[in-house]
């Protein structure tokens, strides 16, 4: 009996590992697809679209004022100053880097309405519309 399992565990064993190795193999040709965005060096600082920097102020409307003047330039950088800023979902677009400057805070608000309308995203696996990640940027390219 010890035999019998031994060698079903043995050949479970050396077929499994011997699936895995062509998805290994693929990450070479998966590594050389990808490179490093680039983006225009302009910036759009937030608290010039009205956010405040005390973490109760929300400032979720004025991150996407930047965002959205940022696109209409052809892009660049958003940029979130030191401090700390208050907000709900961030919606990021084609061209846009959202750039964190040292000791800044995006404190994300802890109101469900924050976060709506529902967005098409995954949760463990499974496609669904649900409330939005903290940023989410479905569909964008060079973010």
């Amino acid at each position: 009996m010890k035999i019998i399992f031994l060698s079903l565990a043995s050949l479970l064993l050396i077929s499994s590992t011997g699936a895995a190795q062509p998805e290994w193999s693929q990450v070479p040709k998966i590594l050389k697809r990808i490179v490093a965005p680039k983006f225009p060096k302009r910036d759009f600082v937030i608290t010039n679209f009205g956010a405040v920097a005390d973490g109760k102020t929300d400032c979720t409307a004025a991150i996407a004022k930047a965002i959205d003047a940022c696109v209409k330039k052809g892009g660049g950088r958003v940029v979130v100053p030191s401090g700390e800023f208050l907000t709900g979902a961030i919606h990021l677009k084609s061209e846009v880097n959202l750039h964190l400057e040292t000791n800044a805070v995006l404190k994300f608000s802890t109101d469900p309405k924050a976060y709506l309308p529902v967005v098409f995203t995954r949760f463990e696996g499974t496609e669904l519309y649900n409330f939005s990640p903290l940023i989410y940027a479905l569909g964008q390219k060079n973010v």
